[in-house]
């Protein structure tokens, strides 16, 4: 199989309560899934390696078909499917609900590294990626447990073009050389507000940022969600502000994954930092306007290029 990218972290089953009221699903889902999704806003195909459980939603293999998706890569296991429900407020803030008998009911601040869910026990390692797949053009490591990364991350350098997005518990429990060690070899890092939160609960993002910039060699790019992105650029030395794009959000789910592959997208098109990080806005504003993977299905080239001119303009 030909790719030309690589997205590897989870394929999952979501069921999603919005804000209004309305809910949707179980529908497929997975941050390998919708960063593939968003790389491919940008006409690239992308190949996704996970693991697939048991009991995925009816139709879920042709609506990867839909978004040329290649499945080579998803690994079935006889365990079932992670089911996730994520709940909306008004204000786009999200609660996840994960199945975890450990915790028996326990609100806790971020998901552990051990749910309890049989899936979520298993590892990703360089065994589980195709041959094809290591001739990519780059590769966008999801939120996975960290002894996964590290290996994914070690099978994919060779690429040149990494990206990789923490758990928030890999954020919040690995020490500075640790998290070092992880990002060596990847180009541009790109954790969300929350991720960053759990390292750093009493500084600002900007604080946060500063501490953060020396990890990755390009780049280092704090999500934001509706408030855009706070990137440092490491070549540059500078800071910059990327907007979202004013849409009608629906959904916000998968939205930082999609921004991820958008942003893995600008980086093999040999786009700068700055342009790279727009075409992630661009993805990501996609994902929102529909329930599920249903706006990212839906982007065409020439609003996809509307969209980045909009953002470029008012980037600073």
């Amino acid at each position: 199989m030909t790719v030309d990218v690589v997205t590897a972290g989870g394929c999952t089953v979501d069921i999603v309560y919005a804000a209004d009221g309305a809910m949707l699903g179980p529908q497929l889902g997975g941050n390998a899934i919708y960063a593939a999704a968003g790389a491919r806003v940008w006409g690239l195909r992308a190949g996704v390696v996970a693991f697939r459980g048991t009991g995925l939603p009816e139709g879920w293999a042709e609506v990867l078909a839909a978004l040329d998706i290649d499945a080579s890569g998803l690994i079935p296991v006889d365990v079932p499917a992670s089911i996730t429900e994520f709940f909306y407020d008004a204000e786009g803030e999200r609660t996840q609900r994960v199945w975890a008998p450990a915790y028996d009911g326990e609100a806790v601040p971020y998901l552990p590294a051990d749910t309890g869910e049989p899936i979520r026990r298993l590892r990703l390692s360089a065994q589980h990626v195709p041959d094809g797949y290591l001739r990519a053009h780059g590769a966008h490591l999801a939120p996975m447990h960290g002894e996964a990364q590290r290996a994914l991350a070690a099978a994919f350098a060779h690429l040149g073009v990494l990206t990789l997005d923490p758990y928030p518990h890999v954020m919040a429990e690995t020490s500075d050389d640790e998290l070092a060690m992880l990002l060596a070899p990847v180009a541009v890092f790109l954790p969300s507000r929350e991720e960053v939160r759990a390292r750093f609960p009493d500084r600002t993002l900007e604080e946060a940022l500063d501490r953060l910039s020396s990890l990755a060699r390009l780049a280092t790019v704090i999500k934001q969600g509706r408030q855009g992105a706070l990137i440092h650029d490491r070549a540059l030395g500078r800071r910059h502000v990327v907007p979202s794009v004013p849409v009608i959000a629906k959904d916000p789910t998968g939205a930082g994954d999609a921004f991820c592959g958008g942003v893995l997208a600008g980086l093999i098109a040999d786009r700068e930092v700055l342009q790279a990080v727009a075409c992630g806005a661009v993805s990501a504003s996609f994902a929102v306007e529909d329930f599920g993977l249903g706006g990212l299905r839906r982007a065409s080239a020439p609003e996809r290029d509307r969209r980045l001119r909009w953002v470029l303009e008012r980037a600073q």
